[in-house]
């Protein structure tokens, strides 16, 4: 019956608690070594309110449970039937642990990767929440933004092409030849550039206004005139060469309806020169050197052919 209950749980709230029970889980494989699978709760104290095969589930440890889900779940869990099957699957969670363990699946080499692997993963987010913490933007560096950049908050538009490549020495190269012979723009982009869809049409990006593109690539494209050649210009994507074909000016958005907007974007712009000025750092300090020769020479594995559809008709063998 539980599991039969488990199953009409709701999609979003159903995930969280399963991801609530593989967390208990793991924490059974770390205290395992010590006692008994599924007796963590002991150390949480409160009020017996489950027992199972020898052993208890206590309000403490439920509670502990509860608070590791988001406000959402907490609420969809709040009703006793609900809260009922939370518990039995707390139980079950630790039943089927010690089935596993019995059978050497605690000890299991690609279990244990996987474990290293979310860990990994836990530490790494631990750290860069220091380099994501949004800063504060006072309204008096928005309204600068809007003053300094008039052109960015208006309903002009330009068309635009651009080659992007990922070194800035390279950019150089073809920043020079393009200089020279600007009617080969179309065909270096298409033998150049990275961003492969743009390529395809001689890197061009169509018409676009204010926004669509990163800030940096806005600032330069919108300040062009017609015919005109950027610099290098460095984003988060690469080094870009930018040309404009055609602008049509515009009116200026009134402040106050895009004042958030630019809150937001110099919002983000900090926290994007924090993380990326952190890996810098660190890339210079680790002295991390890439030889391209040999990671050209590396190949991700093909994909996995489709699983056959069972009770399927076998395909002709086509010569």
């Amino acid at each position: 019956m539980a599991l039969d209950r488990m199953r009409t749980i709701p999609w979003g709230a159903g995930a969280l608690v399963l991801a609530a029970l593989a967390v208990a889980g793991c924490q059974q494989g770390k205290e395992g070594a010590g006692g008994t699978p599924g007796t963590p709760a002991a150390a949480a104290g409160g009020e017996v309110v489950a027992t199972y095969q020898g052993r208890t589930l206590t309000s403490g440890r439920i509670a502990q449970e509860l608070e590791r889900l988001p406000a959402p779940s907490r609420t969809y869990l709040a009703a006793p039937d609900r809260k009922r099957q939370f518990v039995e699957n707390l139980a079950l969670n630790d039943l089927l642990y010690a089935e596993g363990a019995q059978a050497g699946y605690d000890k299991d080499p690609e279990i244990a990767r996987q474990v290293d692997d979310l860990r990994k993963r836990l530490v790494v987010q631990r750290v860069m929440r220091k380099y994501q913490t949004p800063p504060t933007i006072t309204d008096e560096q928005v309204k600068a933004q809007y003053d300094q950049n008039p052109i960015l908050y208006s309903t002009a538009q330009v068309h635009a092409s651009h080659i992007l490549v990922k070194d800035e020495d390279t950019a150089r190269q073809l920043l020079a030849e393009v200089k020279a012979h600007p009617e080969k723009f179309a065909d270096l982009a298409r033998e150049k550039s990275t961003d492969t869809v743009s390529a395809k049409k001689g890197g061009d990006l169509g018409t676009f206004g204010p926004g669509r593109m990163v800030p940096e690539f806005d600032k330069v494209a919108f300040a062009l005139q017609p015919g005109e050649i950027s610099d290098v210009v460095k984003t988060q994507y690469g080094y870009h060469i930018i040309m404009v074909a055609e602008r049509k000016e515009g009116e200026p958005k009134p402040f106050d309806q895009v004042k958030e907007q630019i809150r937001a974007s110099l919002r983000n712009k900090v926290v994007q020169d924090q993380v990326q000025g952190h890996f810098d750092e660190l890339k210079k300090a680790a002295d991390l050197k890439v030889d391209e020769n040999a990671l050209a020479r590396v190949t991700p594995p093909a994909p996995a052919p489709p699983a056959a559809v069972p009770g399927a008709s076998p395909q002709p063998n086509r010569q």
